[in-house]
C-alpha cells in the first residue's frame, strides 16, 4: 500500500504555517519534501514529515534562527556542544527578561512621577512644553545607572 502525500497547502495548513514558510525551511535545507512532481512542480510531503516541521516550529519559538537550527540538526555536535548552544540562548533570554524588566520599573516610576507632580497640568503645557517634560521624566536616574553598571559588569 502506497503511503498518502501531502500537498505543500496540506502540510502547511496541519502546521498552521504557510507555504511560504515550507517553501524557507526547504531553501535552507530544513525540511525537503519527498518528492517533486517535474511537469507541475507541486511539492509532496510525507505524514511523517509534520512531526519535523512541528519541531523546526517549536525551536523557532524559543527564539532560535533557521541557522542555529540548522547547525543543531546536522547531526555534527555533541549532546555537550548541543548543551553549551541551550545555554546560550537561555543567557539571551534572561538578558531579555532583565531588561523588560528595567523598563517596567522605569515605566512605574514615570507613573508615580506623574502622579505625585500634581503642580503640572500637562493638558495646559504647549506641545513643545509636553515633549520637554515628559522627555525629562525619562531621563535615567543615578540608580538606574548603577543598577545598569553593575548588570554589565556581572554578565
Amino acid at each position: 500500500m502506497e503511503e498518502q502525500l501531502l500537498k505543500i497547502g496540506e502540510l502547511a495548513a496541519l502546521c498552521n504555517i504557510t507555504p511560504k514558510a515550507l517553501r524557507v525551511y526547504e531553501n535552507k535545507g530544513l525540511i525537503k519534501p519527498v518528492k517533486i512532481d517535474g511537469e507541475s512542480g507541486y511539492r509532496y510531503y510525507s505524514a511523517n514529515q509534520v512531526k519535523d516541521v512541528e519541531t523546526l516550529i517549536e525551536w523557532r519559538d524559543m527564539g532560535f534562527s533557521l541557522k542555529e537550527i540548522k547547525i543543531i540538526f546536522s547531526g555534527k555536535y555533541s549532546k555537550k556542544d548541543i548543551n553549551l548552544i541551550l545555554s546560550a540562548k537561555k543567557r539571551e533570554w534572561q538578558e531579555k527578561i532583565w531588561i523588560a524588566e528595567a523598563k517596567m520599573d522605569e515605566i512605574d516610576k514615570l507613573g508615580c512621577t506623574l502622579v505625585f507632580d500634581e503642580k503640572k497640568d500637562l493638558a495646559s503645557l504647549s506641545d513643545k512644553d509636553r515633549a520637554w517634560y515628559l522627555s525629562k521624566l525619562a531621563v535615567l536616574n543615578d540608580e538606574n545607572v548603577r543598577q545598569a553598571i553593575s548588570e554589565a559588569i556581572w554578565l
